[in-house]
């Protein structure tokens, strides 16, 4: 069994990939709105105020790792959502996979005074007291309730999708393959799952390193689950996956895009057809004009750059930190940054997630959950297919 610590950590990749361990109310509720207009309240300004704003902002995450996870890709996405910006200093630290490394440019950011971060994953970890203590804002994933942390994805919440995505697609009862140790992570899944009206009837650990998944499988089928979520690494979710069809199960199969990333989707190939894959923003793969629109913002910078769901998460993080700067001017500091950060109402970021509004949630748990919503996508032939409009999960969040 893995320690709580180590399975944090595991799970902080939020929108990334779950890979340390093993190296989203009804439709007419809680579908979110799209397409607000920014100009409303303001936090679209003139191209003045974009070239009078000061500021320097930290981009750090793994862009070299020693396991073969890396997100460099979300520089040039950065760079190129605020290049309209020209007094905007966009720095870079590489964690390198380490939490000497993440710590290193934790102390970059503050010696340097950045008024604010945006950070990826990183394998060593994401201890973010230095920031938290310096009161540097932090965008990308993070935490849900430091008052610094301003997450586009936050990966416990994902879990809370995840189980409502499932409720969504009709099933009832849930069954739960998950890796041992991570209850308290699953114990999401329930809760997403059954604030609408679902009952987890099983739930399997496995261990890491276990060889055959047939037992898990038999028990959550045996359960009368008629749909199951995984939480495994991804070799474990690709055991999981061979078992349950090997059992001839007719169960809908589920589990977060952190997991169930692009690389291994197309690792995976037919074994994936027809699974359920949720996540918080849209997928990389999806057509939709805003996800072209934050590739070719990226690929102005570098051609050669890959949209991942990490680039888009990047993508997200910058056009709010873009809405922040349109409101002010002259040279802004951390505390500058976070007084406007605070007053973003419903910000669009093309669609790539529901519009942002910096409105903490009344959760003790999830306060710092900007981005509360989730999505749904169904495989087909590889490739992930959006089943609907992105749905609204802070009423699971904050248990009201």
């Amino acid at each position: 069994m893995y320690p709580k610590k180590a399975l944090t950590a595991w799970a902080a990749m939020g929108a990334a990939a779950l890979l340390t361990l093993s190296a989203c109310g009804s439709s007419g509720d809680d579908s979110a709105a799209s397409g607000n207009d920014p100009h409303a309240d303001g936090t679209t300004a003139s191209s003045g105020s974009q070239s009078s704003v000061k500021a320097k902002i930290l981009v750090t995450g793994d862009f070299t790792s020693t396991i073969p996870f890396t997100l460099p890709e979300i520089v040039p996405m950065v760079k190129g959502v605020l290049k309209d910006f020209p007094g905007v200093e966009v720095e870079t630290c590489d964690a390198k996979g380490t939490a000497p490394g993440f710590l290193a440019c934790e102390q970059q950011a503050v010696v340097d005074k950045v008024a604010g971060a945006v950070i990826g994953f990183s394998g060593g970890g994401q201890d973010m007291s230095i920031l938290t203590k310096a009161k540097i804002p932090v965008l990308g994933t993070g935490d849900a309730h430091s008052a610094n942390s301003y997450p586009v994805s936050e990966s416990f919440s994902q879990y809370v999708a995840l189980g409502a995505g499932l409720a969504h697609s009709g099933c009832t009862k849930l069954g739960i393959i998950y890796l041992d140790g991570s209850d308290f992570l699953v114990n999401y899944i329930k809760e997403g799952f059954e604030g609408l009206g679902g009952k987890e009837v099983a739930r399997a650990a496995v261990a890491a390193n276990a060889a055959d998944l047939s037992p898990a499988v038999a028990k959550v089928v045996g359960a009368g689950a008629q749909c199951v979520a995984i939480s495994l690494a991804p070799t474990g979710a690709a055991q999981a996956l061979t078992a349950l069809k090997q059992s001839g199960a007719k169960v809908t199969v589920g589990g977060i895009s952190a997991v169930f990333s692009q690389q291994v989707l197309a690792a995976l190939g037919p074994l994936t057809d027809g699974l359920l894959v949720t996540d918080s923003q849209l997928n990389a793969d999806d057509p939709a004009a805003g996800v072209q629109q934050a590739k070719t913002a990226m690929q102005a910078v570098d051609a050669k750059a890959p949209l991942t769901e990490q680039a888009l998460t990047a993508f997200v993080s910058a056009k709010v930190l873009a809405a922040a700067f349109a409101t002010a001017r002259g040279s802004l500091d951390a505390a500058g940054l976070t007084k406007a950060l605070d007053g973003l109402v419903n910000v669009d970021v093309d669609g790539v997630i529901p519009p942002w509004s910096t409105a903490p949630l009344d959760s003790k748990t999830f306060s710092r959950i900007f981005n509360h919503y989730g999505i749904t996508y169904k495989v087909e032939n590889g490739k992930p297919v959006s089943q609907g409009t992105f749905y609204d999960i802070s009423s699971l969040l904050t248990g009201k």
